[in-house]
């Protein structure tokens, strides 16, 4: 599954050569330590919303415990500890020991308009693909998204709407949560015209259910730009018959700024951005009654130097630069860098934000790195610059068109943000 659909959906296959050995309490320890000194060293602001205290108490409460939990416990133990930090690109990456534990359930979860659904999972439940989630384990959604709250740093209320569902494949994460028991999952389910049945998801071996294991994801047959299934790093699309400009910028790089940063084999790789520049001020200035949708849902890498030049090319346009012209698309999984060309948007020009507030804050710890643990081997992932992109620091960024997405929409590949711009007039 692509990181363009609402769920990043990831199938674990367990590799022996992968398997290490515990990790002692000793080795813990000093891991925590060392993290007690670097991380608030390499972070801008570690403490702005957690003080140092509490940061100093939680990890010696992780190491405390950890002579008698598993790596993955403790590992869990450590990622809720970092979590009140709540900056989302503070983080301890878990892949390598939820590999290794096997313990994967293979469920694609993602909030839409409406609730939350099955957009992706395996050929062994297919009859969950495309339902709405009415409980899991006995509880409403909304309610266990807050329970697993305590293992992702939450920036604003879209956070558990974004992350929440991807914590539900983690049976031991479920249970640290002291939402399940076991490792199989309760789900019951609707279908479109309200029909309820419930299903049992749990892991399952892939080496031994090959056929089981294939994967199912929603493949529209005649999809509007945002979900086809071609995706580049960015791409213009320009429909006279409408006066509609469509630019879906993926990612945050490209062949100028690997050139600026001196990567010049990377450069070669990736395309240009002056070009899509170019085209999209020619048709805005040619014609005048055209608008620009600028795509930035599903953005999260790179840098935004791209992006806040054409912010600035278009401010200074003031033919262009008028209401209605410029339209901005968002959604919780907007992040980063996409987040301040956003926001610089917003600030510096006539544009409107349409679509479902990020879930990161506008003001937030960006361009994030990594230390390693030297004993457990994990990453720990944190935020290096401050990002200062509006005034004050609310926790989201302003909405001017609010519009969440249908399931319905995204299953048959249209998109309405795209639809309302379409039909201004």
């Amino acid at each position: 599954m692509s990181r363009f659909v609402f769920v990043v959906f990831f199938l674990f296959s367990v590799s022996t050569s992968l398997i290490q050995a515990q990790t002692t309490a000793a080795e813990w320890k000093a891991d925590l330590d060392m993290l007690k000194r670097e991380l608030p060293r390499r972070h801008p602001d570690l403490f702005r919303y957690h003080s140092r205290e509490a940061f100093e108490r939680d990890l010696d409460e992780v190491a405390a415990l950890a002579g008698s939990k598993s790596d993955l416990e403790v590992g869990l133990l450590l990622q809720a500890a970092l979590a009140k930090c709540r900056d989302l690109n503070t983080r301890v990456e878990l892949s390598p020991l939820f590999q290794q534990s096997g313990k994967v359930i293979p469920l694609g979860l993602g909030w839409y308009e409406g609730g939350l659904y099955v957009s992706a999972t395996i050929k062994r439940f297919s009859p969950a693909m495309g339902r709405r989630v009415l409980s899991i384990n006995g509880i409403e959604p909304d309610s266990m998204l807050r329970y697993l709250g305590a293992f992702f740093p939450q920036e604003n209320a879209e956070t558990a709407r974004r992350d929440g569902p991807l914590w539900l494949r983690f049976p031991l994460a479920v249970q640290m949560a002291g939402v399940g028991k076991g490792d199989t999952l309760a789900i019951l389910m609707a279908d479109e015209t309200g029909k309820r049945f419930g299903i049992y998801m749990h892991p399952i071996d892939f080496r031994k259910d090959k056929d089981g294991a294939y994967p199912l994801q929603f493949m529209p047959k005649e999809p509007d730009y945002r979900w086809d299934p071609i995706k580049q790093v960015f791409s213009l699309h320009w429909s006279e018959a409408q006066q509609v400009v469509y630019v879906q910028y993926n990612g945050c790089f490209s062949r100028e700024m690997a050139l600026a940063a001196g990567d010049t084999a990377s450069a070669q790789q990736i395309p240009p951005f002056q070009p899509v520049l170019d085209s999209l001020l020619a048709l805005l200035d040619r014609y005048p009654l055209a608008r620009l949708f600028f795509d930035l849902r599903f953005n999260t890498l790179g840098k935004p130097n791209d992006g806040l030049r054409l912010v600035d090319e278009l401010a200074k346009r003031p033919l262009v630069n008028q209401p209605n012209r410029l339209y901005v698309a968002v959604n919780r999984y907007t992040a980063g860098p996409a987040v301040e060309i956003a926001a610089a948007f917003q600030q510096r020009t006539q544009a409107r934000l349409i679509g479902e507030p990020p879930a990161q804050r506008p003001n937030h710890f960006g361009d994030p790195d990594f230390l390693m643990l030297p004993n457990s081997r994990l990453q720990v992932f944190y935020g290096t610059r401050a990002v200062r992109a509006v005034p004050g620091n609310p926790d989201t960024l302003r909405i001017d068109i609010p519009m969440e997405l249908p399931f319905a929409a995204f299953r048959d590949g249209r998109d309405p943000l795209l639809d309302y711009v379409r039909n201004q007039r």
